[in-house]
């Protein structure tokens, strides 16, 4: 099983950093055992929204600096 990195996937479209590693570990490989051009249509149609909305992320506040 040989599959490249990409910019999105399964995992960040389902749950992204609200889902733990082992669900995501899962949701990697069933994309492997799916893989398509079909399935990649789809989840980058259902990646627009996530980065819209800023969905599944964890942000500090926008009114607090981040302390280096």
């Amino acid at each position: 099983m040989s599959v490249k990195p990409g910019i999105t996937g399964l995992a960040q479209v389902n749950g992204r950093n609200a889902i733990p590693w082992e669900a995501r570990r899962a949701l990697d490989v069933e994309y492997v055992r799916r893989k398509s051009l079909l399935l990649d249509l789809k989840i980058m149609f259902k990646t627009v929204p996530y980065v819209l909305k800023r969905e599944g992320i964890n942000m500090p506040p926008a009114n607090q600096e981040e302390v280096s």
